[in-house]
């Protein structure tokens, strides 16, 4: 589904400045250590890397989960990810789509950062396991234990769209949620209207591919998602969240229904 590439695409992009991090991080912990004196032992065991790289997590516990999402949102409220959240709020006067988007790849780094740290590769494929486990670990803890994830989750993005966008968060009942993004799977399927005829023009405008791949899908990727948010924010009114602010609390109403069936169904269509 585009909803599924689109993560996919910025986990990518997120493990790839991990990577990148930590092999600067690498290079120069390797140089200061060469010419420093020697250490003793013990000290050196614990500072120099693993020769032997422990495999990846089978599973997350319902504590590791608990810990991960205390971490995240630690990260959006105290840390480096609630300054980036800050500096979307000053640049409000660009198209809020974009600035929707940026949030969003402010959040998957932040999960990123967080899996790597309980034994998740930094890579698209290592943070969807780390997700996967989560939700797995998500139906399997106990009344208290799940409350208190979606606790957590709730105010990560209550953070995210008060340090983004200064907006709290307008909670949508399900019955809603399911008319709405059943619309929205219409007006996308809808090949030959306006949205069908605009976005056939933007993809037709696009520079011929090249040897960069990746550069040419995240372009197409981009037009999607802008048609797209075009057609929710046309139909955004009629479930009562008009204007670039009902846009942005619509994305995260919409999020606590992504596990029904009918909304998860009609988003795969789209």
């Amino acid at each position: 589904s585009k909803g599924a590439s689109t993560i996919v695409i910025m986990l990518r992009s997120a493990a790839l400045r991990i990577h990148q991090f930590h092999q600067c991080g690498g290079a120069r912990a390797s140089l200061r250590l060469a010419t420093r004196p020697r250490a003793p032992l013990l000290l050196r065991s614990l500072s120099s890397p693993v020769d032997a790289p422990l495999p990846p997590p089978a599973d997350l516990s319902v504590e590791q989960a608990l810990s991960t999402s205390r971490i995240v949102l630690d990260f959006v409220r105290l840390g480096v990810s609630g300054r980036r959240l800050d500096v979307i709020a000053n640049h409000a006067s660009q198209p809020v789509q974009e600035r929707w988007t940026t949030a969003m790849q402010v959040l998957v780094a932040a999960q990123a950062h967080v899996a790597a740290a309980f034994g998740y590769a930094a890579t698209a494929e290592g943070v969807m396991a780390y997700r996967q486990h989560l939700a797995v670990a998500a139906r399997g803890a106990g009344p208290e234990k799940l409350e208190e994830l979606k606790t957590y989750d709730r105010e990560v993005w209550s953070e995210v769209l008060m340090r983004g966008f200064a907006l709290a968060p307008r909670p949508m009942d399900a019955a809603t949620a399911r008319s709405f993004a059943g619309k929205v799977a219409a007006a996308a399927s809808d090949a030959t209207g306006a949205l069908g005829d605009s976005l056939t023009a933007d993809l037709a405008a696009l520079p011929a591919g090249g040897d960069d791949d990746q550069a040419r899908a995240q372009a197409v990727l981009g037009v999607v998602q802008r048609a797209m948010a075009t057609v929710q924010t046309e139909l955004a009114s009629d479930v009562g969240y008009a204007g670039d602010d009902g846009y942005v609390q619509l994305q995260v109403a919409l999020i606590d229904h992504m596990a029904d069936p009918a909304v998860m169904h009609a988003t795969q269509a789209a």
